[in-house]
């Protein structure tokens, strides 16, 4: 699987900046405020206050307007009677479990923390998770996956693709010549995650609960890449492709594995209806309400199809 560079030593703060910032949009004509606030998911009182507004009625043409935080396409905000704490300096994990009579480990589980050590200043942490779907962990799913062979391919590039090797194939699939293998054969893959990471050259940090305007924490991970990157299917699915003003250019994929992802801002589609894991279902971009800021992925886990949780986990373990 490709290796991604994670160090987060001097391109934290730029992708702090990233994660928690904001973006412009240039009033057009006949444009009010309120249109604009309703358009990207804020207050008419958010863009006052981001733009130092005396008159909320007197805008004009071409003026440039901040537009405080990312609303993701989904606009979800968490489950608003969710007990939460706002990391300020000098917080630490271990502090914010002793204040709310919780241990670490309930706190990483339900953030979906893999590293105790790193919180970032204004993340939004669960303290309370009655009425959150813990964080769970996708990619440390295994299970024996039935590969079809095609056209070209080989054993140790079937391995390759799986993460596993030709000796571990040929002893579960009783193949004596590795390099005799046909069209349409049925080749088990055991022990298999099924499970892509979506972004294979992105950069991200856990900016799950991040502050959005209005209250709303960050409902996904933002993956930042190249423009034009490749976005693949993480599992097997149905890509329903959908367009609209805030997550833009977006797939939603219905996943064999029974959970539901929403990939967003992308800059154009890929394959759509039935996919296998690894297809190439869109290209990295900012469409939508990102337009402008760095090019990015925002990605979400619906376990069930139910409320989003912490995806970050399952990128670190499929994406490391």
């Amino acid at each position: 699987m490709p290796k991604i560079n994670r160090s987060l030593t001097s391109g934290m703060v730029i992708l702090l900046t990233l994660a928690m910032g904001f973006f412009n949009y240039t009033v057009k004509s006949g444009d009010t405020l309120s249109d604009i606030a309703d358009d990207h998911d804020v207050t008419v009182t958010a863009l006052v206050k981001a733009n130092s507004i005396k008159n909320p009625n007197l805008i004009r043409p071409g003026q440039l307007l901040t537009i405080p935080g990312d609303s993701t396409a989904s606009g979800a905000s968490g489950t608003q009677s969710e007990a939460t704490h706002v990391v300020v300096r000098g917080d630490s994990l271990g502090k914010i479990a002793v204040k709310y009579g919780v241990t670490v480990t309930q706190l990483m589980a339900l953030n979906g923390i893999t590293d105790p050590d790193k919180i970032y200043l204004g993340a939004k942490i669960i303290v309370d998770g009655s009425t959150r779907v813990p964080a769970v962990n996708l990619a440390s799913d295994t299970t024996d996956l039935t590969h079809i062979v095609t056209k070209g391919e080989s054993l140790a590039k079937i391995a390759s693709k799986y993460d596993t090797t030709v000796s571990t194939l040929l002893a579960h699939n009783d193949i004596t010549n590795p390099n005799l293998i046909l069209i349409g054969q049925e080749i088990t893959v055991p022990n298999a995650t099924g499970w892509r990471c979506p972004v294979p050259t992105g950069n991200f940090i856990n900016d799950w609960g991040f502050p959005r305007s209005d209250g709303r924490g960050h409902a996904g991970t933002d993956i930042f890449a190249i423009r034009g990157e490749l976005v693949v299917a993480p599992v097997s699915g149905d890509a329903e492709q959908k367009t609209g003003t805030l997550g833009g250019i977006q797939v939603r994929l219905w996943g064999d594995d029974g959970h539901v992802y929403w990939l967003t801002h992308l800059e154009g589609f890929g394959k759509g209806g039935q996919v296998n894991a690894g297809d190439v279902i869109g290209y990295v971009g900012d469409s939508g309400n990102a337009k402008g800021s760095s090019p990015h992925v925002h990605f979400e886990i619906h376990p069930d199809n139910g409320a989003a949780t912490n995806p970050y986990p399952t990128l670190s373990d499929a994406c490391r």
